[in-house]
């Protein structure tokens, strides 16, 4: 084995040549026939638009790739990405990444503990403690598994995963499901099966949902929205919130079942029922379309006792 030091810069090779690089120390390496170039402190390589810093690195000429270990830093136009350690190949401009690993793009960050990123197709698969933020929309989606395509600004998340619509002075808006879509191009999220979502003191169980996060508006399939004794159902319903405070739930053949402060209870049925909410207090109960009721007042419920 042969070995080179230098104290700063240069090797004359092919790869070397089209990718500069700086660090305190350089050791040029010939070994089972491969060369290879190990970078110590301050390890600086640029790649076209793209540079990559961090303390130690050993590029490999013979295989194209880079293995980078400690304070890494890539940076592009796209944006930038930290983590411990990570591999990456120059011709298809991707690489893996592990620990503490988090990606930067535009109002978005990405944190996961570890994450494939393709630089040509411009998408990045996430395992494992994944965080994605959306700055603009104050959203927050948490999963185990995920993919997300950068430029069109759009993914998934599944194995648990979750969202969190944050509000000032209020808990978050909470949602879980099975699997999450985010389109963050348009504001929007989808969630498919096993939907519950938690608005205050309201609970929202439904197959699937859409969510304009711009607009405030949501549409459900199958939902049942439940707040303390009161429960709304029908075969599908939609809701809209007001500076993130819910306006009104609405489901169409459906039937509620609810009980008023003088603690009458209510049962209702009709081609669509709405409720209006003040202060995330239920306030008006409408029923339009061939509407039914059955209403059992206090006193009545005492004479039967």
């Amino acid at each position: 084995m042969t070995v080179l030091y230098f104290s700063s810069l240069l090797a004359p090779c092919c790869l070397i040549a089209l990718t500069p690089f700086r660090a305190d120390r350089v050791e040029i390496v010939r070994e089972n026939n491969e060369s290879i170039v190990y970078l110590f402190g301050n390890v600086i390589i640029e790649q076209e638009s793209t540079i990559i810093t961090c303390l130690e690195a050993e590029l490999n000429e013979t295989r194209g790739n880079v293995i980078l270990k400690d304070s890494i830093l890539i940076t592009n136009p796209d944006g930038r990405i930290r983590a411990n350690n990570a591999t990456y190949y120059f011709e298809s401009k991707s690489g893996l990444l592990t620990g503490d690993v988090s990606l930067y793009h535009k109002e978005q960050i990405f944190t996961a503990d570890s994450l494939n990123y393709d630089g040509l197709k411009k998408i990045v698969r996430m395992r494992h403690n994944i965080k994605i933020e959306d700055l603009q929309n104050k959203q927050i989606a948490y999963g185990e598994d995920g993919w997300y395509e950068i430029d069109n600004e759009r993914g998934a998340l599944t194995q648990s995963p979750y969202l969190e619509i944050l509000r000032e002075d209020k808990s978050p808006i909470v949602i879980k499901a099975r699997e999450f879509f985010l389109l963050n191009s348009e504001n929007k999220f989808f969630g498919y099966d096993s939907i519950e979502g938690i608005i205050d003191s309201i609970t929202i169980f439904c197959d699937t949902i859409e969510y304009n996060l711009k607009n405030e508006q949501g549409f459900l399939k199958r939902p049942v929205v439940k707040e303390k004794n009161n429960e709304l159902r029908g075969d599908s319903g939609e809701f809209l919130l007001k500076d993130k405070d819910i306006e009104y739930f609405k489901v169409y053949n459906g039937k509620g079942d609810y009980w008023t402060q003088e603690n009458s209870h209510n049962l209702v049925e009709g081609s669509m029922i709405t409720i209006q909410f003040e202060q995330s207090r239920a306030k008006r109960v409408i029923v339009e379309g061939n509407p039914k009721g059955l209403l059992k007042l206090k006193e009545k419920q005492n004479a039967k006792d």
